[in-house]
């Protein structure tokens, strides 16, 4: 029996339990006033960057965004959610017209559980910055939007909640296919002979399920979580599919084929939240351990153990929030090669290994895109340590709302800074202004993405 037959037999055996608990049907003398409410939103904005080659602005990413909520519940026996988004305009340069439906789901309540079927969004964890515990959904990483949340991404699941008592919580999340999160080297510029296979739907087959286990303690002064996920990481590896070197010009001519492919792990999680006088205290630790090994598959990253801890405090209208991140890597091996992509070939070194008979040009190559991966899952060195801050404000009885976020990576030195203001000169009228900086050492993360991420954005938003 595999872990899906496993998963379900555990959800629709306690099914019955929750609901015979509850006395369903519902006792007709319960008052429920169903309640339906739409709401929305018209967004338009741009982004603004700066080309590398000649120096000169340009109008990287343009906007016009149309989002529709649609809810109705009656706050006692279900609750329907539709968050539907259409876009007009471009995104690094590129033509975009589409329509998302980010979230669509229903979900029946009762006393002591609810169940919750459709697209949805949930996130684990309990830190600001960075979530080593959730594996659930998929993110958006290069996001052209003013509104940071709009980088997390739906997924379809299924999901069983059970409150038996005031003290626990117990969860259950069955994923059946994949969706795959967009990562910061989608628009990377690639080589003439490299190309990358991006994807860009649904994966359904068989194989493809996951699921997730919680149980939350609410203790007091003191919420906790500890957490499992056994499936595909939102966040795929780049695998080497085919490489060819054709020889019939002058020079030899290579050509590599990569595609972005999913990974199975597993995910033991931690956090909790308290309060440390005025002060908000915030923690995660997780150990992720992949199915198969990074020796024979490129694609797949080490084990590691991540952990996160928090604060956050208040002084007058000023809110500060900072976040210490750690990462280690069990069973640490250094790379061998130079990644495939960030750094310039050495044709005197390649040349000089091609010059001995036993070896393999493409295993080579394999080796480096392994060494890639690693860079962009900061695994290349054997631990990382990285800080971030963010501080914010509320100005003129809370209309403007000036804001700047930073994040440094000691180990890498990924450096990222964000400031952005706010102002709402009225109801449900909102401009923004604001940018995001990206610098790093030749050959790291943030060195490769910054030409194209670094940039100047402003945005008019009306809710209705």
């Amino acid at each position: 029996m595999n872990n899906r037959d496993k998963i379900f037999i555990i959800i629709f055996s306690l099914l019955p339990g929750f609901l015979f608990a509850q006395n369903i049907p519902f006792s007709p003398e319960e008052e429920t006033k169903k309640k339906s409410i739409i709401h929305g939103f018209v967004r338009g904005g741009f982004y603004g960057s700066i080309d590398d080659d000649d120096d000169k602005p340009y109008i990287s990413s343009a906007f016009s965004d149309f989002g529709l909520n649609v809810e109705s519940t009656d706050n006692i026996h279900f609750k329907a959610f539709a968050d539907l988004r259409f876009r007009y305009g471009t995104e690094f340069l590129e033509p975009v017209s589409r329509i998302d439906l980010r979230e669509a789901y229903v979900r029946a309540m009762g006393k002591t559980w609810d169940i919750t079927a459709g697209q949805t969004i949930i996130k684990w964890g309990r830190a600001d910055f960075t979530n080593p515990t959730s594996k659930l959904n998929p993110r958006n990483y290069i996001s052209r939007s003013p509104d940071t949340e709009d980088m997390d991404l739906g997924n379809l699941l299924f999901d069983v909640r059970w409150h038996p008592v005031p003290l626990i919580s117990l969860e259950a999340v069955a994923l059946p296919y994949y969706r795959s999160s967009v990562l910061l080297i989608d628009p990377l510029p690639l080589p003439a002979y490299v190309k990358i296979d991006q994807i860009t739907s649904l994966l359904t087959e068989k194989e493809m399920f996951s699921y997730g286990l919680k149980t939350d303690l609410h203790l007091s002064g003191t919420d906790m979580s500890l957490s499992w996920f056994d499936g595909y990481d939102p966040q795929p590896g780049v695998a080497l599919t085919s490489f060819t070197l054709d020889f019939s010009g002058v020079f030899p001519l290579p050509d590599a084929q990569l595609a972005m492919t999913p990974y199975k792990i597993r995910n033991l999680g931690l956090d909790f939240e308290s309060t440390l006088g005025s002060i908000g205290l915030r923690g995660e630790a997780a150990w992720s351990f992949p199915y198969e090994s990074y020796k024979t598959h490129e694609y797949v990253p080490l084990s590691e153990i991540r952990f996160v801890i928090g604060i956050d405090w208040m002084s007058g209208n000023w809110r500060f929030t900072g976040e210490y991140q750690g990462k280690v890597i069990p069973g640490f091996e250094a790379a061998s090669v130079e990644p495939f992509i960030g750094t310039e070939p050495d044709l005197n070194e390649l040349a000089m290994l091609m010059a001995d008979p036993d070896f393999i040009l493409e295993d080579y190559v394999r080796q480096q895109v392994g060494a890639f991966n690693r860079l962009y899952n900061y695994q290349l060195e054997r631990s990382y340590h990285s800080a971030g801050l963010r501080i914010e404000t509320d100005l003129f009885y809370g209309k403007l709302t000036p804001s700047v976020f930073s994040l440094y990576n000691f180990t890498s030195r990924d450096f990222l800074l964000m400031p952005e203001i706010k102002y709402k000169p009225a109801d449900g009228l909102t401009i923004s202004a604001g940018g995001e900086f990206y610098s790093g050492r030749k050959g790291s993360v943030y060195d490769l993405i910054h030409e194209f991420m670094n940039c100047i954005r402003a945005a008019i938003r009306f809710d209705f």
